[in-house]
């Protein structure tokens, strides 16, 4: 007998940990920042709604999600993009569809036509599902999920609504790249037009400042983007920054305007670390003190604003960031890579896929 109710905010959290138990590879949420997230704590709960729903059976929790709403995520009509997020389940397909009745339930009132999964908020948050690539030793910040959550949500009447993949490579075989590849040489026009600045990021508050000013111009246009102020961008973006180093971050500049035009965002892949805290946030970055470094750079974010986008700066870009990879690090992955960039396979074969799972509510 399946039972579904809303259910105590720290029970909700704990099933993460009780359903990946079994899994080595696992990296542990925050505690602190979920707790955060699911009470409407954080930026987006002055604007975003959410209600939790766990299953249970037999007396035991198996499986949890939040039905969310973000009132500026709107489909073509008007109508709030209702969002499946936070999802946990066993591998059963009644008690998937049990919480996704509840879901679609609640979404339904709140004035949803379709939902989207999983997606904790917006595309600035966590979302998409893996499909493949389980194999692989997780990095630091990727979606990651039992390898049945795609079936859950196909089993459920869902259809991939966007798919991207990710490419693990060595530093060799990017030096090979810089040195074969014409996608990665930087033409003279471009060199002449945009300095590529290799940014400190010793001083957290400028640097965060200058990427938000660039996030509206880099991002309009991708799937389910909205605008975020500065304290939720930097909410959201300062721990990764503060695993960061110098040479992690390039910005496109125009030498003509001096205004930034683009960047590329790396950072050290400290999955093992961060692992190892089980949750707690306390000792964050505390590895940085002793002066390890991992063998592998995550290669995260490249972005030019529209108008030149088509100028070769990204190339430039690119190119700053594999050299960074060559010179400090063993390994690369260049991560969750959306499907229209397929010129970025001829750096190597994707390794891992995701998609994020849509459908109409009936």
């Amino acid at each position: 007998m399946l039972s579904i109710y809303s259910p105590d905010v720290d029970a909700f959290i704990e099933l993460a940990f009780q359903l990946n138990a079994g899994d080595p590879r696992w990296i542990p949420p925050m505690r602190g920042r979920a707790r955060q997230e699911l009470t409407g704590a954080d930026a987006f709960g002055r604007y975003g709604r959410m209600q939790l729903f766990c299953c249970e059976a037999d007396g035991h929790l198996v499986g949890r999600l939040a039905a969310i709403i973000n009132s500026r995520l709107v489909d073509g009509g008007g109508h709030p993009v209702g969002q499946i997020g936070y999802f946990e389940s066993i591998d059963d397909t009644a008690v998937a569809q049990a919480l996704f009745d509840a879901a679609f339930a609640w979404l339904r009132a709140a004035g949803a036509r379709q939902v989207w999964g999983p997606m904790n908020g917006g595309p600035h948050r966590q979302h998409r599902v893996m499909t493949s690539g389980f194999d692989r030793e997780p990095f630091l910040f990727e979606p990651r999920n039992p390898a049945h959550y795609p079936r859950l949500f196909l089993s459920a009447g869902f259809s991939p609504r966007a798919t991207w993949y990710s490419i693990d490579t060595s530093s060799e075989h990017l030096r090979e790249a810089l040195a074969r590849q014409p996608m990665l040489r930087v033409r003279r026009e471009t060199a002449r037009r945009y300095e590529v600045e290799r940014v400190d990021v010793a001083d957290a508050a400028t640097v965060l400042r200058r990427l938000h000013a660039l996030l509206d111009a880099m991002w309009t246009g991708h799937l389910a983007y909205t605008s975020l102020d500065l304290a939720e961008f930097a909410e959201l973006f300062a721990p990764a920054l503060s695993l960061m180093t110098n040479g992690d971050l390039h910005i496109g500049v125009d030498r003509a305007s001096r205004r930034d035009v683009g960047c590329a965002f790396s950072y050290p892949d400290y999955a093992a670390e961060v692992r190892a805290l089980d949750g707690e946030a306390a000792s964050w970055g505390g590895w940085l003190r002793e002066g390890r470094r991992p063998p592998r750079l995550v290669l995260h974010t490249i972005g030019a604003a529209p108008e030149v986008r088509r100028t070769g700066l990204a190339s430039a870009l690119m190119r700053a960031a594999f050299e960074h990879c060559v010179a400090e690090y063993e390994e690369g992955v260049l991560a969750v890579i959306v499907e229209e960039l397929g010129a970025l396979q001829k750096i190597g074969p994707p390794t891992r896929h995701y998609a994020l799972f849509a459908r109409v509510l009936d």
